[in-house]
């Protein structure tokens, strides 16, 4: 008997892993977002992005101002995401989540990324409130 109860209780356990790891595929991880705005002038040319990681393809994506792309994924210890934005004769290639970052660069768990005139803008809030100049745009 004391087998036969250990045995379902084994299975139960098994069976409740199973359901939270399709119910949430972050299981015993952390979930980020990335989260990239076009804040460009009004009127000016779309903003093109492509963003990727070494595994994962998210393919290529136009925004007008006021739009956003964002995206998901499950941290693991050598998770690294990418996106390279054209706006207006204008590039830039840059990291916008790295494992290696401290926590705090990403608050809440959202690595937010606006493009703006003058160059990639990046708030370690969210929703963001004070945002900080990383990159300048660079000719394309």
């Amino acid at each position: 008997m004391h087998y036969t109860m250990s045995k379902l209780l084994l299975q139960t356990l098994l069976i409740s892993i199973l359901i939270v790891q399709t119910v949430s595929s972050c299981f015993l991880t952390r979930k980020i977002t990335v989260k990239v705005v076009d804040n460009l002038p009004q009127n000016s040319p779309p903003l093109f992005l492509h963003c990727a990681s070494g595994d994962k393809e998210l393919g290529n994506h136009t925004l007008v101002t006021g739009q956003d792309f964002e995206f998901h994924f499950c941290v693991n210890a050598h998770t690294l995401y990418f996106c390279h934005l054209w706006w207006n004769g204008k590039q830039k290639a840059f990291d916008v989540f790295n494992n290696d970052w401290p926590s705090w660069y990403c608050a809440d768990k959202v690595c937010y990324w606006e493009a703006r005139s003058d160059g990639i803008y990046n708030s370690k809030n969210y929703p963001p409130g004070d945002l900080d100049k990383k990159y300048d745009w660079d000719n394309a």
